[in-house]
C-alpha cells in the first residue's frame, strides 16, 4: 500500500529523508450479502469496496465479529476431518485466511471467515459454504493492511 499510495516503482530506492504518503487511523469492514460486496473503511469513512462471494442459500452469518486470526497460505481443515494442505488443488481457501470471531450479541460461530479463493467464477455470487471468499490478490490485500481485532460488520 505504502507503494502504491507514493507511486514508488523501485522500492529499494527509498532513502532516509524522502517523504511518503503513511495510512494512519482505523479500519472496520462492512460485508453485504445482498450486494456481495465488502466495504472497506478508514476512520469510518470509505476507503475500498471489493465484490465479494457469500455463502449459498444465506450460510453466511449476519451480525458484528471481529479478526480473531490472520495465516498466510493457509491449511483447509474439511467438514469431514480431513486435512487439505495449502498448494493442493482441493484447498479452496486461496491465498489467505482471515477467521472471524463474534462479537458483541451476536452468537458465537466456529468456521467462519474471510479467504481467498482459486476459483475466480464464484466472487460476486453467493457460492460457498458460508465463509466470504474474495480474489487472492484482494484478500491479499486486505490481510496486509488488517490488524487482529479489527471490527467486521456482515448484513443481509
Amino acid at each position: 500500500m505504502i507503494q502504491e499510495s507514493n507511486q514508488i516503482v523501485q522500492p529499494d530506492l527509498i532513502k532516509p529523508g524522502d517523504r511518503l504518503r503513511i495510512l494512519n487511523g482505523k479500519f472496520t469492514v462492512v460485508v453485504s450479502k445482498s450486494r456481495n460486496d465488502l466495504v472497506l473503511k478508514l476512520n469510518g469513512r470509505f476507503f475500498k469496496r471489493y465484490r465479494i462471494g457469500t455463502g449459498r442459500f444465506g450460510k453466511t452469518p449476519t451480525g458484528t465479529f471481529t479478526i480473531s486470526d490472520r495465516v498466510k497460505e493457509p491449511v483447509w481443515w474439511r467438514p469431514d476431518g480431513k486435512v487439505v494442505p495449502y498448494g493442493d488443488p482441493e484447498n479452496i481457501l486461496g491465498t489467505r485466511w482471515l477467521a472471524l470471531k463474534a462479537a458483541g450479541k451476536t452468537p458465537d460461530i466456529k468456521g467462519y471467515g474471510i479467504h481467498g479463493t482459486w476459483e475466480t467464477g464464484t466472487v460476486g455470487r453467493a457460492e460457498s459454504a458460508g465463509c466470504i471468499r474474495l480474489n487472492n490478490e484482494d484478500i491479499e490485500e486486505l490481510y496486509t493492511l488488517l490488524p487482529l481485532g479489527t471490527p467486521v460488520t456482515i448484513e443481509e
